[in-house]
């Protein structure tokens, strides 16, 4: 059988455990990531044939962005899951809402997946860029309690800051990247979050530009 890579979006617990057991015996080649958050990413540097949601995990996420989630889950085949160990375990939702029957999984990645070409997303274009950066969660803590850290990733819309710190999505951040002329404050806007200790991925956060003046983009441009 043709291989097949998903994409599970699950919170740490019983529920991601069963749906990974379930998926192995299929033999489907899993990821899997807590937050809606990180679907962007993931979806940019991986193709996938199907997402699979589970429904709880989506209910608690306070994400900014669930409309743009949306948005990118209509360009794949998606199951949304629910998990209940007394009451028939695995089932699955259709996009609809109507529920399926508790062999959904199964029909889900054998028909539809295995027959979606697996594909990935654009994203502006993205440099490996290293940049020294002096990161805050408050503008006025410049100079007393700024995080020493470096951009692993930047892009002309944002960057990914490596970060140890316990970060919320949507939480206020500014930067100072030591690298350009203007050392003006980046206002960052934080999408999504990966917490230390969480997975075998660097910690940190996913931003965007929320301010920053036209000379010091222009001088990302150029770097880029």
């Amino acid at each position: 059988m043709k291989k097949i890579k998903l994409l599970l979006i699950a919170e740490s617990g019983l529920a991601q455990q069963a749906y990974l057991a379930e998926l192995y015996k299929l033999g489907a080649d899993v990821d899997c990531i807590e937050s809606p958050d990180e679907l962007h990413d993931q979806l940019c540097d991986v193709p996938y044939n199907g997402l699979l949601v589970d429904v709880p995990t989506m209910i608690r996420s306070d994400s900014a962005n669930k409309g743009r989630v949306t948005r990118i889950m209509e360009r794949y085949p998606v199951l949304r899951l629910l998990y209940n160990s007394d009451h028939g375990g695995i089932r699955g939702l259709s996009q609809g809402g109507t529920v399926r029957a508790n062999k959904s999984l199964d029909s889900f990645v054998l028909n539809e997946c295995l027959t979606f070409p697996a594909r990935s997303i654009r994203r502006a274009r993205r440099s490996d860029l290293v940049l020294n950066v002096l990161l805050v969660d408050d503008r006025n803590r410049f100079g007393r309690d700024e995080e020493r850290t470096v951009t692993v990733n930047v892009s002309e819309q944002g960057c990914f800051v490596y970060s140890v710190r316990a970060w919320e999505a949507s939480a206020p951040a500014w930067m100072v990247v030591t690298e350009l002329e203007d050392p003006s404050p980046i206002e960052l806007k934080v999408h999504w979050t990966r917490r230390w200790g969480r997975s075998s991925r660097l910690p940190g956060i996913g931003t965007s530009y929320a301010h920053i003046s036209d000379s010091q983009l222009e001088q990302i441009r150029y770097l880029l």
